[in-house]
């Protein structure tokens, strides 16, 4: 009996844990949804992921206001995320701006673009 509960407690430790932990990149919320660029702290720099393949772009620092807009293909085995006309719309240095690449990686339900570095790529969710 003792064996039994034991494979029991388990069974179910395991599978709670893959239901929290979410898919293999630790994402429990789909890819498609609002996201937030904070590097520029007196800006708005917001990402919209449209689940028709679409993303929308709205940087806003000021009474300047950028938009952009592109598409998007997520490739679930990898959690990568081709963009087609994604733009850094922040002002950065030369060097951190060649950096910067349309694929970005879907990871604890926010967007990255060089992962352990630079945060003023990386988009975090605001919204779903």
């Amino acid at each position: 009996m003792k064996k039994v509960i034991i494979v029991f407690l388990s069974i179910i430790s395991f599978t709670s844990c893959k239901y929290f932990r979410g898919d293999h990149c630790n994402n429990t919320l789909p890819v498609v949804g609002v996201y937030e660029n904070m590097y520029d702290k007196s800006a708005k720099n917001i990402l919209i992921l449209k689940e028709n393949g679409t993303f929308e772009q709205i940087f806003t620092k000021g009474k300047n206001v950028k938009k952009n807009s592109g598409t998007w293909k997520f490739f679930k085995e990898f959690c990568d995320i081709d963009f087609k006309g994604l733009e850094l719309m922040h002002e950065l240095s030369e060097s951190n701006k060649q950096l910067f690449k349309q694929g970005g990686i879907h990871r604890l339900n926010n967007i990255v673009f060089i992962e352990g570095l630079g945060y003023e790529f990386d988009f975090y969710r605001v919204e779903d």
